[in-house]
């Protein structure tokens, strides 16, 4: 009985999760795609200082966290839990860096007159 239960439950474990295959072309755009978008949403300081705007944080953290929580709802059955929360760390923190780089750019680099 022992062994039929670990039988079992390795067999529940190796299906649980598959990686992703090489070929796996939707995966791989969504993916991309996702880190895209979160990369030019971290630079759009630098657009909205552009377009003679005060660059506003609102919108751009709105966006950025359902881009993140999206594409992860996207990948969920490509990738296991750990891989899914760590994509959502990934984008926000390199969203937050990007942002937090091009607004100080912004506010240092062009003059208010």
């Amino acid at each position: 009985m022992n062994i039929l239960a670990t039988l079992d439950q390795s067999r529940f474990v190796a299906s649980q999760h598959r990686p992703p295959a090489l070929s796996d072309l939707s995966g791989t755009l969504i993916f991309g795609f996702s880190w895209l978008l979160v990369m030019a949403i971290g630079l759009m300081p630098i657009a909205e200082a552009s377009l003679s705007r005060s660059p506003s944080i609102t919108m751009p953290t709105t966006i950025a966290f359902f881009v993140a929580v999206g594409s992860t709802v996207l990948l969920r059955r490509r990738y296991s839990w750990m891989g899914l929360v760590l994509h959502i760390f990934g984008q926000i923190a390199i969203w937050l860096s990007l942002f937090v780089m091009s607004l100080a750019a912004v506010l240092v680099l062009i003059p208010k007159g």
